[in-house]
């Protein structure tokens, strides 16, 4: 299964530095892109379970990026 979910941002600078935030971390099922101005992240998993459970975790740290300012610019 693979699950897409898209976030828009302000400006390109905005969405690559939200990329570059939460990339170090990223399995290697989890590949997190830049289109324009769109954060586009992709996870594909075995199951709807563990897409969710990993969604959730990527979710919750681009909200601290964004917390901590690397959505800022």
């Amino acid at each position: 299964m693979t699950a897409v979910v898209r976030r828009a941002c302000a400006s390109t600078t905005e969405a690559d530095r939200l990329r570059a935030a939460v990339t170090a971390d990223n399995p290697a099922f989890v590949r997190v892109e830049v289109e324009g101005t769109t954060l586009v992240v992709r996870v594909t998993a075995q199951s709807a379970t563990s897409a969710r459970a990993t969604l959730e975790d990527l979710l919750a740290c681009l909200s601290a990026a964004e917390r901590a300012g690397a959505a800022g610019g």
